[in-house]
């Protein structure tokens, strides 16, 4: 897999995040219903999602960082 560009990155970033509200608003339902054990499994893919997406939103920061001195030197050629 390839690196994405910036849209990608974004709308996979917001699929995520929609993706961990989903399984929170599940494990709600299953804990009024009943199903404890569904609602811990639904708890913990969420709290995946929550670090991976952490983890990607630090990476994105770190990528996108250039110092000061950097942006001086990597300025447009004339």
């Amino acid at each position: 897999m390839g690196k994405m560009d910036k849209y990608e990155d974004k709308e996979a970033s917001k699929d995520d995040y929609s993706h961990e509200k989903k399984l929170g608003a599940d494990a709600r339902w299953d804990m009024e219903h009943g199903h404890g054990d569904w609602a811990g499994d639904d708890i913990d893919h969420a709290h995946a999602l929550k670090k991976d997406a952490h983890f990607d939103a630090e990476n994105r920061r770190h990528r996108h960082y250039r110092h000061p001195i950097l942006k001086h030197n990597h300025g447009p050629k004339h």
